[in-house]
C-alpha cells in the first residue's frame, strides 16, 4: 500500500522540542508533555490514516494518548501509545494501540499503528 502523507504546521518540530527533555540525535526520549496540542494532532492524525486504511469499517476514535517518546531524525519519529474506542461508543472498554509517526518538512507519515491491549476497563 502506498504511504499517504498530510502536511501539518512547520511549528510542530518546534513546539514539541519543548515537551522533551534532552532529546539526543537518534536516541527514543519520552515526551514530558503528552497533552500539548501538536501531540494530540500527531496521535488523531494515526488514528484517521488507520481508519482511512482500513476504508472505514471499523472505525476507531481516540480516547486519549496513554505515554510517548520521540527520536530525533531526518524529521522526527513519535511512538505513542494510544486508548481509542470504536465508532461513537461512549463504553468505558477500549483498545491501546502502539503507534509511531514520522514528522518531517511539515509532513506525517503514519508508520505502524498496532493493537496491543484490547478490552480494558
Amino acid at each position: 500500500m502506498k504511504p499517504v502523507t498530510f502536511l501539518v504546521a512547520l511549528t510542530t518540530v518546534a513546539v514539541v522540542l519543548s515537551t522533551v527533555s534532552a532529546s539526543p540525535y537518534g536516541g527514543w526520549q519520552p515526551i514530558e508533555n503528552i497533552h500539548n496540542y501538536r501531540i494530540q494532532e500527531i496521535a488523531k492524525f494515526a488514528v484517521g490514516m488507520h481508519n482511512y486504511e482500513n476504508n472505514f469499517k471499523h472505525p476507531l476514535r481516540l480516547v486519549s494518548i496513554r505515554r510517548g517518546l520521540v527520536q530525533v531524525v531526518d524529521g522526527m519519529n513519535y511512538k505513542l501509545d494510544v486508548m481509542v474506542a470504536e465508532g461513537n461508543s461512549l463504553d468505558s472498554r477500549g483498545s491501546m494501540y502502539r503507534t509511531e509517526v514520522h514528522v518531517r518538512l511539515g509532513a506525517m507519515e503514519l508508520i505502524f499503528f498496532t493493537r496491543i491491549v484490547k478490552g480494558l476497563n
